[in-house]
């Protein structure tokens, strides 16, 4: 069994225990083998979760970011599951005749076909998409055990949204629970994966009240609200215990998260600073233009006119043009200049050439693009914060962090280490006019040390310092009998187990994914940015 944590890191949960806030947790990872996960460069949620499921790093899955470039165009789309390609262990096992089940896993809708039951993640734009579930029919059963079943929830960004906000993260910890013990309890499984999303949820907009060592720690909001916060870490040790309870037989348990977390002090607009040294180029007029339309759609949103379907409407009947219609990843690329910009930010941690014969207006010749990225390099490094700290101590060439058949799917340039404190924006839709602004409601930032746990009959006491996200996917193949596929990343975690427990891997040569492709739907698009910009990952 697996128990996904989304954000969940040491630091915080082991501070939990002494407090007795997570007693389940506390005794699992007590008498099993415990240390830290290590997340993928940059360490993002849809990288990191595919990277589990396949055992692979991007490379070689292709799945990099949340949205991938349109070709022929400067526009980007959501993306995924249709995206990823490479089989997962869910696949794999489904092969082998092994029973399997994934619950709320990121990067698995639409669902593909499984010898199990598939209940999709935060990418889902509601309960009606097709692909949400697989099979189908598990739908009546859903809406049987969970009438108000709850896919995912937006971030809170002011303190009178704070206990609404948490209300939201009980209930879809309520609701989803519901839908985990039905499965649990249904039939034997040889693989059962839930993930909970909610520390990422609270953590992302709660850290400076959760946690004292935040710079921004407000002492006032902590004695108001700390409590009804823990409430929820209660609530998912509960749910922890839940699933423990009810594993089959014999079953191990491990606990993963996707990456870690720390405080946030700052975000910081990568296009700002690329327009300010000189390798971005803003349309003339073209800022001004954005900035009357924001101010017009601010006044609708007062009046209360919903300004999305006023777009829509726009778009039907031509006016698109005239009120900006299209989504903030196409309004960004209006207002550039290409024929004379050298590089620019879509993307986590990501900055991309402006290539002749390969983008659409590129304006860098390719004898000079290993030039262009020395210069960025060197520019990115001497970046300093509005304190004068330095932000940036490693950027990578896409080829010198990944390996495989996709790596031309990746940005150019990947900032790869950095100060965790800063987050880096997209600024997809409207680009600030400077480049460091007090991070506010975002007061978390995923750090690129996750958690690891394992437990159960087959697993010693212990901790491990160098586990990789790439590690689990191979080591449950190994435990369950069944072939690894010769291209993973990750190793057989042969250590973790008790004495006298060995395992003895067997590989198969790896077969290529051959899905096809989800038809692009313009409605699913946008549904699905809109539940990103919830979350944060879009501006």
């Amino acid at each position: 069994m697996v128990i996904g944590l989304d954000g969940a890191t040491w630091k915080l949960l082991d501070r939990l225990f002494l407090e007795g806030v997570m007693p389940n947790l506390a005794r699992l990872q007590a008498e099993g083998t415990r240390g830290p996960l290590w997340s993928v460069v940059p360490p993002m949620t849809a990288t990191a979760w595919t990277s589990y499921q396949t055992g692979k790093g991007p490379g070689k899955h292709g799945i990099f970011d949340w949205t991938e470039p349109v070709a022929g165009s400067y526009l980007y789309r959501p993306i995924d599951s249709t995206h990823l390609q490479s089989k997962t262990i869910f696949e794999l096992l489904s092969a082998c005749r092994k029973r399997v089940a994934t619950v709320n896993l990121p990067l698995t809708f639409p669902a593909r076909p499984i010898n199990g039951v598939a209940v999709g993640d935060m990418l889902t734009p509601s309960k009606d998409t097709p692909g949400f579930l697989y099979p189908p029919e598990f739908r009546a059963t859903l809406d049987q055990l969970s009438p108000d079943y709850a896919i995912d929830t937006h971030l809170c960004e002011a303190e009178e949204d704070i206990l609404p906000f948490l209300a939201r993260l009980r209930h879809l910890l309520d609701e989803r629970g519901k839908v985990v013990r039905h499965l649990m309890e249904q039939e034997p499984w040889d693989l059962f994966c839930c993930v909970w999303v909610e520390l990422d949820r609270m953590q992302h907009c709660l850290w400076h009240i959760v946690d004292p060592l935040h710079p921004r720690f407000d002492a006032r909001l902590a004695e108001k609200y700390r409590a009804a916060i823990l409430d929820v870490y209660r609530l998912v040790d509960t749910r922890v215990g839940e699933m423990v309870e009810r594993r089959p037989p014999g079953a191990n348990v491990f606990f993963i998260s996707d990456h870690g977390f720390g405080p946030c002090r700052y975000k910081v607009f990568l296009n700002t600073w690329l327009a300010q040294e000189g390798f971005l180029k803003f349309k003339e007029g073209g800022r001004a233009r954005r900035d009357q339309l924001n101010r017009v759609r601010g006044l609708l949103g007062k009046a209360g006119i919903d300004t999305r379907k006023l777009l829509d409407v726009a778009r039907r009947f031509g006016g698109g043009a005239m009120l900006g219609a299209g989504d903030s990843l196409s309004r960004f690329a209006a207002e550039i200049d290409w024929e004379h910009t050298v590089a620019f930010c879509h993307g986590t941690n990501a900055v991309r050439i402006n290539l002749k014969g390969r983008d659409k207006q590129g304006s860098v010749d390719p004898i000079e693009y290993d030039a262009v990225v020395e210069r960025l390099r060197e520019r990115l490094l001497a970046m300093r914060d509005p304190e004068g700290n330095p932000v940036i101590r490693g950027v990578r060439r896409r080829d010198e962090l990944y390996q495989g058949p996709n790596v031309h799917l990746a940005a150019d340039v990947l900032i790869a280490e950095h100060d965790d404190s800063v987050w880096f924006y997209y600024s997809e839709g409207a680009v600030p006019e400077q480049v460091f602004e007090p991070s506010g409601w975002a007061s978390g930032n995923h750090e690129p040390d996750g958690l690891f746990l394992a437990w159960g009959p087959d697993i010693a006491a212990g901790t491990r310092e160098n586990t990789s996200i790439n590690d689990i996917a191979p080591t449950l193949l190994a435990l369950l009998g069944v072939a690894i596929p010769d291209d993973v990343d990750g190793t057989v975690l042969r250590d973790i187990l008790t004495p006298g427990r060995s395992l003895r891997p067997t590989w198969s040569e790896a077969v290529a994914w051959t899905g096809t492709a989800r038809t692009q739907d313009a409605a699913t698009n946008r549904a699905i940015e809109e539940r990103l910009r919830g979350l944060g990952y879009l501006q």
